[in-house]
């Protein structure tokens, strides 16, 4: 099926330029003349254009990528000597194939090919063209300067993505066991841990009547996962194997007995599974190809364990308060299914760990209550929580203390305390999970999950697999109250991000998806968190954000837990800044910064707690609160940019051009009407202010 030998460009290619970066770069004309420049910074200068999707790229971003640890005008200096050598080496083309503008290079589409657009571009013909494995995309040019390192590394996960992708889909479509397995080995050669490879040849020789192939292959792949990354491959390739084991087992015993044909017992799969549907056999048509077992769960899955109780018979009716009062919780939290623990556990030595032995349970939340301590009046006591993870032998992944209120409604707002920080914790530990998956072995609450993970990195450069990602995640189960939570908080921060296109359609589009996910979420504060934050940064929506916050934070609101919440604060304090109260904004984003450290997910609004700080007159903690969260989260552009503005507000400097250097490392093509556009929100006096702060550091008006 694959003739590696096969490479080049094709026949019917009459382009003057012909570009080869995978393996030895190789740059000829129309005859074969070799018109590769001889020095690295040119080669790395072309390879730039070449991979640029034929955009316009501006010259301080490739003076960014060349000459990162230059002065701004000595890398200038050295772009303009590069692109003189650049156009001397192609000059026996005859014809400028590169658009020289004043501020933009790019390379003109009709007249050059570039070896690496024919496999982005390509569907599955390009799977015969590819190169060998060890075939490094600009390998020669490793070196050459740390910023065009880190972006050649881009480069080459984007190239593999797509390769990956593409011998996936081959896989799901192709019916012959022998181009199956020939796909699959191909495949394997460059991701030895690709799980839907490893389902693709067993099946392929379970197809073929190999079941002694297929399950010395089942047992290489377990063992594989074992030895490099110390656990087991996903759901759905263990129930291929243990099937596989199932079945061959059955053949024995039917053999050994004189019993019925193995291929027609129900036996051979679990009784919860039926034959066509376990993915092991033949004529479930294409579907069912690579469907191994039951599909990955949607939700993980928690149980609560009865509260231990210690000083006194009360403790012990608290505790069985707590007990029911935490799983009603959990199920109004809508994601993770919520089971019952065992009512009679295994031994009294680990009650615990009882459930361990049941596969549908991943986490158990314990805990104890004592009252045999010293406390407040107002207290009834402490109460310990716990949360085990299963899958780890019951490792405590989130524990903590706290007083146990005598006040029904503090009690209250203590245990949604607790489930936001809980339900946190489980997103994190999940999410942690999933990044070694395959996208292709994830549902769509793992894909969401894994996304609301990458998000927390605060890295503009995950921009395009987050939205991927979670639309891949939406269009699997659009029903899915949490894909939809997520998606809605994703497209949010990425709209933030994106200066340009159009503002405000876009962002009520977001506030409304967001106002659907909160009345679905109804017993779930992270719901109406963000139907609140999108309606604060929607133009003309303030007061309606203000109402909801009051509504569900005041003294007597929904939600009272969430008033303490970091992320609360950071929203109130934006509020206050855009009704121009910055006593009260800067009040509440020193309480945000106090309070940050207990939750994921407020490192979102450390950026707004930047400018917030700025704009309410701290210009000095401003600069140090940009300072820290920039070295910590150096791609998050909205960090960089309320750092910049901070530092643009207390004149120029060194470290001024240095960031400003970093901001357009990360967003080339931004402009002052862009970063303006998305800051429709702010009062115009702001926003007038804004405008100068990034004049006054030199960004292009646009």
């Amino acid at each position: 099926m694959f003739d590696l030998a096969i490479r080049g460009v094709a026949k019917t290619d009459s382009t003057l330029l012909r570009l080869r970066l995978i393996g030895r770069m190789e740059a000829t004309t129309l005859t074969g003349e070799s018109v590769l420049p001889v020095g690295g910074k040119t080669k790395g200068l072309l390879a730039i254009l070449a991979l640029s999707d034929r955009k316009p790229i501006p010259r301080s971003h490739l003076a960014e990528l060349l000459w990162s640890r230059r002065p701004d005008d000595l890398a200038r200096a050295s772009l303009r000597q590069e692109i003189h050598r650049l156009l001397d080496a192609l000059s026996p083309l005859g014809v400028d194939v590169i658009d020289v503008q004043r501020h933009t290079l790019a390379l003109k589409p009709a007249l050059t090919s570039v070896d690496v657009e024919r496999i982005l571009n390509g569907g599955k013909s390009i799977l015969r063209d590819l190169p060998s494995p060890s075939e490094v995309l600009l390998g020669e040019l490793n070196g050459i300067d740390p910023a065009f390192s880190e972006w050649v590394e881009a480069q080459r996960a984007r190239l593999n993505r797509h390769i990956y992708q593409v011998f996936e889909s081959a896989l799901r479509t192709q019916v012959d066991p022998d181009s199956i397995l020939e796909t699959a080995d191909h495949l394997l050669l460059r991701d030895s841990l690709n799980e839907a490879a490893w389902r693709a040849r067993i099946q392929a020789w379970v197809t073929k009547g190999e079941y002694a192939q297929a399950a010395a292959l089942g047992d290489q792949v377990v063992q594989l996962f074992q030895d490099q990354l110390g656990t087991v491959p996903g759901p759905a390739t263990m129930a291929l194997v243990r099937g596989l084991q199932e079945r061959i087992a059955f053949d024995t015993y039917a053999k050994t007995h004189h019993g019925p044909s193995a291929e027609s017992d129900t036996a051979l799969v679990p009784s919860d599974q039926a034959p066509e549907a376990s993915g092991l056999f033949p004529g479930g048509g294409e579907g069912s190809f690579l469907s191994a077992g039951p599909p990955v769960r949607s939700l993980g899955t928690i149980a609560v364990a009865p509260l231990k109780a210690t000083g006194s018979a009360h403790a012990e009716s608290l505790a069985a308060e707590l007990t029911e009062r935490l799983e009603v919780k959990l199920v109004g939290l809508q994601t993770f299914t919520v089971v019952p623990f065992p009512e009679k556990p295994q031994g009294d030595a680990t009650p615990l760990l009882g459930n361990t032995a049941n596969p549908g349970t991943d986490y158990v939340l314990s805990g104890l209550v004592r009252s045999n301590c010293d406390h407040g009046e107002n207290s009834e006591g402490y109460v310990i929580i716990r949360l085990l993870n299963l899958r780890q032998d019951g490792c405590v992944v989130w524990a903590d203390r706290f007083e146990l209120p005598k006040d029904t409604r503090a009690q209250r707002a203590l245990l949604f305390y607790v489930m936001k920080s809980l339900q946190w914790s489980l997103f994190v530990s999940e999410g942690q999970r999933m990044m070694s998956r395959p996208i292709s072995e994830l549902s769509a609450f793992q894909m969401a999950v894994r996304a609301l993970t990458l998000m927390l990195r605060c890295d503009v450069t995950l921009s395009s697999e987050l939205e991927d990602l979670v639309e891949r995640a939406y269009q699997t189960d659009q029903e899915s109250v949490f894909v939809l939570y997520v998606r809605s908080l994703i497209r949010f921060f990425l709209h933030l991000e994106n200066w340009s296109g159009s503002s405000q359609n876009e962002m009520e589009e977001i506030a409304s998806a967001a106002g659907y996910v909160a009345i679905q979420l109804r017993s779930n504060p992270l719901g109406v968190w963000l139907s609140m934050l999108t309606r604060t940064f929607t133009p003309g929506q303030l007061d309606e954000a203000k109402a909801l916050t009051a509504e569900y934070t005041g003294a007597g609101g929904v939600f009272p837990a969430i008033a303490i919440s970091p992320s609360i604060h950071a929203l109130k304090s934006v509020q206050a800044l855009l009704s121009e109260d910055r006593e009260t904004a800067l009040s509440e984003i020193q309480m945000f910064r106090a309070l940050r450290a207990s939750q994921p997910l407020a490192v979102l609004s450390e950026p707004f707690s930047i400018l917030v700080l700025e704009a309410a007159g701290n210009a000095e903690e401003a600069r140090q609160a940009g300072a820290a969260f920039v070295s910590l989260y150096p791609r998050s552009a909205a960090g960089v940019l309320y750092y910049l503005v901070a530092l643009a507000a207390q004149g120029n400097s060194e470290e001024t051009e240095r960031v400003k250097r970093q901001f357009l490392r990360l967003v080339p093509d931004v402009t002052i009407a862009g970063v303006l556009l998305r800051h429709a929100f702010l009062p115009q006096s702001m926003q007038s202010w804004l405008r100068d702060m990034l004049a006054r550091v030199g960004i292009p008006h646009g």
